[in-house]
């Protein structure tokens, strides 16, 4: 049960977290291709949703077999993130440094959200 609980509350914060950042390029505070925006931002979703696969399971297991499962997830979010950065490149986008520092800041924020929420997940379940 602590795994649906968690899917769907780091699904909500990733939705707000995209969904904010989206508006603020469409309303033009940050200036980049919103089509090519679009892409990456559910680029990101995918790599996020698709996470949830690999970790949430274990939430409901062992709590001692979480720092593998979570440095896996890590590892494979990591590269997923920068083959979708090396996709950029490869297609040589011309504003690929806009679009890749738009990337890389939501990426670093909702890794961060994810790893706080995933200590504070196991930690009540060792309580």
């Amino acid at each position: 049960m602590k795994s649906k609980r968690f899917s769907i509350t780091f699904i909500s914060l990733l939705t707000i977290v995209l969904t904010l950042h989206s508006l603020f390029v469409f309303i033009d505070v940050f200036t980049v291709n919103f089509s090519k925006f679009i892409i990456l931002q559910m680029a990101l979703f995918v790599i996020y949703a698709l996470g949830i696969i690999v970790i949430a399971p274990g939430l409901d297991k062992n709590p001692d077999n979480f720092v593998g499962r979570f440095l896996i997830l890590t590892t494979i979010q990591l590269l997923s993130a920068m083959s979708v950065l090396a996709g950029l490149a490869y297609i040589k986008a011309p504003e690929m440094r806009e679009l890749s520092l738009h990337f890389i800041s939501v990426f670093v924020i909702v890794l961060g959200i994810q790893s706080f929420l995933l200590v504070k997940w196991v930690n009540k379940a060792k309580k």
